[in-house]
């Protein structure tokens, strides 16, 4: 029956064969670093474990016995084959190789990643990326996610996140739809004046997002009602642009709408509503640098760029 190969069986192959390739405990060491006990001893079990001499050992001379070479010849090339593995694993922890994949955002994907990926991946000519747009955050362990991207509060306590910006939430209109109902001065004027407002849904309940409005600490929820409801913020904007209601949109991606007219911000007075965006990855521990370096790569975007240098300190 074979033997479970354990952490002890390999150490002891390691330090038979460099005994073996220097002829030395003491040399044997010093390539191993570690102690000329240690590995003796390391040897030693071995033997004990396999119930043969691999070693004969006097005071001038150490000498690998016909069982300890015969061991070596069938159980070397595996070695070698360990040891490329784990080499292999270790710089995927240390540099941007590999396949990553990340759950994002649409509207982040597609107006600030977007423009920005082909300078990224210039940068990191040996990953792979697979950026795949979700409405939800999946679960990131089962579906074979590195990362995510998303806005929102957090509701996953089992996964790492940290928030990396704030963006403004601001309630607009086109001039077309102002000119045909009237610009409301105050949040409530919205069901007073029984405005049109185009409702999104919220993903994470499947129902649409409240419109709230925030001045410093003070807050007001306002119960807006509309015929259209979206699921997709393209579509909401687009719609807006159009005239058919007022919107509440998130500020990325959108200053053209403003500097060509086709957009006008409402309740200037209350600008302090925000929806801030999480990156979320699986673990804090030894966090592949791949992952590391997309995440500096959002980061270091335009919209993001605020003085951070880089998101993990030790990068």
């Amino acid at each position: 029956m074979m033997e479970e190969l354990d952490g002890g069986l390999v150490g002891g192959l390691l330090a038979l064969a460099a005994v073996a390739d220097t002829q030395s405990f003491g040399r044997a060491a010093d390539r191993l670093g570690k102690t000329q006990p240690a590995v003796s001893r390391a040897v030693a079990r071995l033997e004990d474990r396999l119930g043969a001499r691999l070693v004969n050992r006097t005071s001038r001379h150490v000498e690998v016995t016909e069982a300890g070479r015969d061991l070596l010849t069938r159980v070397l090339p595996h070695l070698q084959g360990i040891d490329e593995a784990t080499t292999q694993a270790a710089e995927y922890s240390s540099s941007v190789r590999g396949t990553l994949r990340v759950a994002c955002d649409a509207l982040f994907s597609r107006l600030i990643l977007a423009p920005r990926l082909a300078a990224f991946l210039c940068e990191n000519p040996s990953l792979q990326l697979k950026l795949e747009t979700r409405s939800q955050l999946p679960d990131l362990v089962s579906e074979g996610f590195d990362l995510a991207v998303r806005f929102g509060m957090p509701s996953l306590p089992t996964l790492v996140c940290r928030r990396l910006f704030s963006a403004r939430i601001l309630t607009v209109a086109a001039p077309s739809y102002l000119a045909r109902r009237g610009r409301p001065k105050h949040p409530n004027e919205l069901i007073e004046c029984n405005h049109e407002c185009i409702l999104a849904i919220d993903p994470s309940t499947g129902r649409p997002f409240e419109w709230e409005f925030w001045n410093g600490e003070q807050n007001i929820v306002v119960d807006v009602q509309g015929n259209l409801t979206v699921t997709d913020a393209g579509t909401k904007i687009g719609a807006c642009v159009a005239g058919y209601g007022i919107a509440q949109v998130i500020d990325i991606g959108i200053d053209e709408y403003f500097e060509n007219g086709r957009l006008e911000v409402l309740f200037p007075e209350w600008p302090d509503e925000v929806f801030p965006l999480y990156v979320y990855y699986p673990s804090r521990n030894h966090v592949p640098q791949k992952v590391r370096a997309f995440i500096d790569f959002i980061v270091g975007t335009t919209i993001f760029a605020r003085g951070v240098k880089s998101y993990f300190p030790d990068s």
